[in-house]
């Protein structure tokens, strides 16, 4: 059995592993393994031009249409698209991880391209909202034992981690072959052409031991699908022949799915709910993506301005002042070239208009500590620049105090006008006194110096007097 892994690495002599620009021809192939997360970074970084890849036959890939020397990564994705469509008309199996979904705007020539664009679906499109939704957990429980994913669940038991669930409607194409504890769908089955779609939650963190364990039970689950007839639904007709205890059972199972369905009705609100009022604290954590570019924005609107989202990056207006943004969220520290990037954005904005912005640069250093925890997340030599330059350096604690703050006085337009002026003002750090105290019970070991470090610190003006 020939079995292609996209993204995902499967350490078996039995799995052809690539990416999504170098795999050969997926529809030579039996099976195909997909991480939609994976495929979506090399397309933002292709996009981009951060990224350097060549398709199969050595050509770089690049924005555009394809010429003599290089593929067109337009071209390149619809080919994909096509290939998945071919592997599945024939018979074969594509295992998909499944995430939230992301549109990639950022390849023009493929209009409304999305995380799962390349994925062939049923005609319900469970991959696109409402029906995949944004979840994260980590316990999960099959529900269809006698199904070919069985074995994936029970052996990967505490090392699997869904980051979407599926809200399925009156119109299911899908089997639902795992849930979480609280009932929601968060694997499915799809019938698609003569093949099979499964969808899986993704492995979470595994070590190099580990992973061996997933890929024998992800090429098993593989097997085993590809071996097992097509599932049908008995007739109508069957249920008159149904004795007083199928009856029973049966009324049994249609009062139960009632009541999930009303507990699944209130978690999805609850959830949307969770969504709206936690959107900002994104910003906290969200590494350098499209995620966290959009949360920015929105945040620099719910401040009063008018925002532009460009292919440069983001552009501000307040009135007849116009300021250009760089965002940048990283593990460790932010690059000290973020205002090289900025002031060549400005000089350029200068060169077309006769005017100089405002230079702002919003940083998320050490993303995955606690913010009262971060010590020194950008480096001397860009806070240095940006007072020389006059930049304003935000740190996203800071702008997330401020999006707070200004999200409680909405209806005061001449407060959220100062905190804008405080920004346009600001050469350096812009710092906003975070009213919290540190509970040293909370911080994790061998941070407690940090801790103590970083309240000793302290920040130096309240929202109401930013800047």
């Amino acid at each position: 059995m020939r079995i292609l892994s996209i993204g995902c690495p499967v350490p078996s002599p039995n799995v052809d592993n690539h990416s999504i620009a170098n795999a050969p021809s997926i529809f030579d192939y039996d099976a195909c393994i997909v991480d939609p997360q994976a495929v979506s970074e090399q397309i933002e970084g292709i996009a981009s031009t951060t990224l350097d890849v060549k398709a199969a036959d050595g050509r770089a890939i690049r924005q555009g249409e394809s010429g003599a020397f290089h593929f067109g990564l337009a071209e390149l994705l619809q080919q994909r698209q096509h290939e998945f469509r071919l592997l599945l008309d024939r018979g074969g199996v594509l295992v998909v991880f499944v995430y939230p979904n992301v549109r990639h705007p950022g390849v023009a020539s493929f209009p409304g391209l999305n995380r799962y664009s390349l994925i062939p679906g049923p005609d319900s499109d469970p991959f696109s909202w409402p029906t995949l939704r944004p979840a994260d957990g980590k316990d999960i429980q099959a529900t269809n034992h006698q199904h070919a994913t069985r074995g994936y669940f029970d052996e990967l038991a505490g090392r699997l981690r869904y980051r979407a669930m599926f809200d399925f409607g009156a119109s299911n194409d899908g089997t639902v072959v795992a849930r979480s504890v609280g009932g929601a769908a968060v694997a499915a089955e799809f019938r698609v052409g003569a093949g099979r779609l499964i969808a899986l939650p993704p492995p979470d963190n595994m070590s190099a031991t580990q992973r061996k364990a997933f890929t024998a039970v992800l090429l098993e689950l593989i097997e085993r699908s590809a071996q097992e007839p097509t599932q049908q639904d008995a007739p109508v007709w069957v249920r008159r022949y149904d004795t007083p205890e199928a009856t029973a059972a049966r009324d049994e199972l249609s009062a139960a799915s009632d009541e999930l369905t009303q507990v699944q009705r209130r978690v999805t609100e609850a959830e949307s709910m969770v969504a709206d009022t936690t959107r900002f604290q994104q910003m906290l954590w969200q590494s350098q993506n499209h995620a966290f570019r959009e949360v920015i924005e929105d945040s620099f609107r719910v401040l009063g301005y008018a925002v532009s989202a460009t292919d440069d990056g983001i552009e501000l207006r307040d009135g007849s002042e116009v300021s250009i943004v760089e965002v940048a969220s990283a593990n460790d520290a932010v690059s000290n070239r973020l205002y090289l990037t900025l002031q060549n954005r400005i000089e350029e904005f200068y060169l077309r208009r006769r005017s100089r912005p405002k230079g702002i640069i919003v940083a998320n250093g050490f993303r995955e500590r606690d913010p009262r925890l971060r010590r020194e997340p950008f480096p001397k030599t860009l806070v240095d620049a940006c007072e020389t330059f006059g930049f304003a350096l935000i740190p996203v604690e800071a702008l997330y105090e401020l999006v707070t703050f200004a999200s409680e006085t909405a209806d005061e337009p001449e407060v959220l006008e100062e905190v804008r002026r405080s920004i346009a003002e600001a050469s350096g750090v812009l710092e906003i006194a975070l009213e919290e105290e540190i509970d040293v019970d909370d911080v994790e070991d061998g941070e407690v110096e940090a801790a103590v470090a970083s309240a000793d610190n302290g920040a130096v003006a309240a929202p109401a007097e930013a800047g």
